[in-house]
């Protein structure tokens, strides 16, 4: 191949980065090689006079170059820059450079993992830290663009488990002095999401911030960054909560998220036992209008969902989790997957699926809490579709009916779940977990429980809503009531004992996740690499694939539709085969070459042939 010689001034920046764009993988890797050995090769006054173009395409080509390389350029780019940053007579400084060494030098850390592969890049006279100071002794006003990305860096040294401990409390000092001068000078708002991350890793709190943050929430509810304040929250708990109910408080009532909001209910709850503030029973409502009855059930709708929400934190407290399948989907798909990776030719592991709501089996998935309440089907004007993917789970690990209802007449296996795997899922902040709430719809006898007796208050209000002949809001109250529909089923199906994973794409927190990944390439860099799973189908090659949803044809027209959890690979502790699984030889053996750390059991319940 003939080599261009990128050094000429003849490429613009945007021109490379458009060239690189259009080569395939193998004359990319050829080609980037080729254009740093080039730079390298230069006088140090050359390498100074290109060191932008050079970082600009290393920030987005990064991770196609090896990891040999990177070192050598963020190391011969540290030496030149650090010599020039600061001189005796003169400053010599780009923001250019600056913006680009910091994004390079971020996604760099994420490859490495030994402290020796980037000490260089972190001496106390390195370039990383002249900026650091630059920004500190001058107070210069620009340097506040760049404080996310200098947070970014410090977080990614703080996550490294390699770092000796005398280099970790000296980063820890200055990263204290960066983040005190920030709030200092009131320029903490664009940083406050690597500041909650930072604080999860080293112990940065001061209470002297903690009433600038309030006042920013309390301000801005709707947030971007209100579930990482949450969880900052609870973190600290008992330390803070007394200063931070009110700006709780706030975003349980005026953020547009169901996972925002039940997250605030939740601490609201474990501070003082007092979310709804006011009553609703029947004597108390009469005084209401139709606008603050509407209000009143939107709050109970609210903190009914709370109560039947499980955190990560409480799976291990209730048991152990499972689902009941047939063998052949069992072989084919749930212990290996049914793709093979374009670059890989052995079978890659499964992830989780998630079935569309208005897909599953039940003909009363969805009704139930109307009927309960009495709300007949002349509210909902056309068909009703849904972007909340669930998965099903039980408690019960070996039930007859059970078998037979869910596991090809007794001849199939239940699966349990691996705790940890669960625990790691659940624990993202864009899935849920929820308990089915079970509902008697013959009885006359009251349901006692705290969901019962707050669906009695919504039955109170909406009947005072027909009272009032108040159509907007008795339409907008059926409309509230698909927040929490899915948590209910008939109490027929008691004996299920079932759970929910759960996925609402319409979920205003989700939602900015999409719009945000989608829209501002400017933080793709850095998010992608948060925000893990639930979008990059197309890079696990699953099928016929929407952006989110996956497609599945069926005969006559019909599609399943899916969404896969593709944080980690599908994980299952044990195996129990049905009743009357008669060839279990030629079953097990295939299980556990697939996992040899199954286990595998046969039902406890003897069958019982015609």
């Amino acid at each position: 191949m003939e080599k261009l010689n990128y050094f000429t001034g003849e490429f613009s920046k945007p021109g490379l980065e458009n060239y690189f764009d259009f080569l395939n993988e193998e004359k990319l890797e050829y080609e980037l090689e080729n254009f740093i050995n080039q730079y390298l090769n230069l006088s140090e006054e050359e390498q100074l006079k290109y060191t932008e173009t050079v970082l600009y395409l290393c920030s987005n080509f990064l991770e196609k170059i090896d990891k040999t390389i990177q070192k050598k350029i963020l190391e011969t780019i540290n030496k030149i820059l650090s010599t020039k940053i600061l001189s005796t007579k003169i400053q010599i400084y780009s923001w250019a450079d600056i913006s680009y060494y910091l994004d390079t030098l971020y996604l760099y850390l994420f490859e490495i993992e030994r402290y020796e592969e980037y000490s260089k890049l972190f001496e106390n006279d390195s370039y990383f830290f002249k900026i650091l100071d630059l920004i500190l002794k001058e107070n210069l006003e620009e340097g506040e663009f760049f404080s996310s990305e200098l947070l970014s860096v410090f977080v990614q040294l703080f996550r490294q488990n390699s770092l000796p401990e005398e280099r970790r409390i000296y980063f820890q000092r200055k990263y204290e002095s960066f983040i005190n001068f920030l709030f200092e000078n009131n320029c903490f708002e664009d940083t406050l999401y690597w500041y909650f991350q930072s604080d999860e890793r080293v112990s940065l709190f001061q209470f002297e911030h903690l009433k600038l943050i309030n006042n920013y929430f309390m301000e801005n509810p709707q947030s971007g960054d209100v579930d990482d304040y949450l969880y900052f929250v609870s973190r600290h708990f008992d330390d803070i909560i007394k200063d931070s109910i009110e700006v709780i408080r706030k975003i349980a009532e005026e953020n547009d998220s169901d996972i925002i909001r039940n997250q605030a209910i939740k601490l609201i709850e474990k501070y003082d036992n007092d979310y709804l503030n006011e009553k609703s029973d029947p004597e108390s409502i009469s005084s209401l209008d139709a606008e603050q009855l509407l209000e009143q059930a939107d709050k109970i709708i609210y903190y009914i969902r709370s109560k039947l929400t499980v955190d990560a934190t409480e799976l291990k407290e209730i048991g152990s989790f499972g689902h009941y399948t047939r063998i052949d989907t069992l072989t084919n798909y749930l212990i290996k997957a049914d793709w093979k990776n374009e670059n890989n030719s052995e079978i890659q592991p499964p992830f989780l699926r998630l079935t569309n709501l208005k897909q599953l089996n039940d003909p009363m998935e969805g009704r139930v809490i109307y009927d309960y309440l009495g709300i007949d089907n002349t509210f909902f004007k056309q068909y009703q579709t849904s972007n909340v993917f669930i998965s099903s789970l039980t408690t019960v690990s070996d039930s007859l009916p059970m078998w037979k209802e869910y596991a090809d007449s007794s001849q199939g296996a239940f699966l349990e779940y691996d705790l940890s795997y669960l625990e790691d899922i659940v624990a993202h902040k864009s899935i849920e977990f929820v308990k089915v709430h079970y509902l008697d719809l013959m009885s006359e006898n009251k349901d006692e429980t705290d969901v019962g007796k707050y669906l009695d208050d919504l039955k109170h209000l909406f009947e005072k809503l027909q009272d009032l002949k108040a159509e907007k809001e008795l339409i907008s109250f059926a409309e509230k009531l698909k927040k929490i529909s899915y948590l209910f089923k008939v109490k027929d199906y008691e004996y299920e004992m079932e759970y929910r994973i759960l996925i609402n794409l319409d979920d205003t927190a989700i939602q900015n996740i999409i719009k945000r990944d989608a829209n501002d390439s400017s933080n793709e860099k850095y998010f992608k690499k948060e925000e893990i799973g639930l979008e990059v189908f197309d890079k696990v090659n699953y099928n016929d694939f929407r952006k989110y949803i996956v497609l599945s044809p069926k005969d006559n027209g019909r599609y399943d539709l899916f969404v896969y959890i593709n944080l980690l690979p599908l994980k299952y502790s044990k195996v129990i085969l049905g009743p009357k699984v008669t060839d279990a030889d030629y079953i097990a053996p295939y299980l556990k070459l697939a996992n040899p750390e199954i286990e595998i059991e046969s039902s406890k319940i003897p069958y019982r042939g015609a």
